[in-house]
């Protein structure tokens, strides 16, 4: 398995909960943290 440090994210879109798109290409150059947690209900 490849170490994905310093790789390149594969672009996405995601729709954040207050109904407002993100993209990966509007954080080009810069840090990004994704956390994913899971809805329990």
């Amino acid at each position: 398995m490849q170490n994905p440090t310093n790789s390149q994210a594969v672009p996405f879109e995601l729709l954040d909960s207050q109904g407002n798109w993100h993209r990966s290409g509007d954080y080009a150059g810069s840090w990004l943290l994704l956390v994913f947690h899971r809805h329990l209900g």
